[in-house]
């Protein structure tokens, strides 16, 4: 597996299938992000977006999601950051 460093991001309406790799979609509508994990593992990670979840702040450019993703729930335990379409790692859970 080869963590990324970097992302891309798409405003969505719907979710599409299949999922791309390094890719963090947007759906505004359903107040949700949905990405394959960014440590390369190719697990499906659901972000809710709210108040109670997670935040989605984009510059025009770039995108950042506060607070980390952690997925202790996945093999890999993945820790990351998003901020402005950069991957910040953690330690793994």
């Amino acid at each position: 597996m080869r963590k990324r460093r970097t992302i891309k991001h798409e405003f969505v309406t719907t979710l599409p299938h299949p999922l791309r790799d390094g890719v963090l979609y947007i759906s505004i509508p359903y107040d949700t992000c949905i990405h394959k994990c960014f440590c390369g593992c190719g697990a499906k990670v659901v972000t809710p977006l709210g108040p109670d979840y997670w935040a989605i702040t984009y510059d025009g450019e770039t995108v950042s999601l506060w607070p980390s993703v952690g997925s202790r729930s996945l093999a890999c335990r993945s820790h990351y950051i998003v901020r402005g379409s950069r991957i910040l790692w953690r330690r793994p859970f």
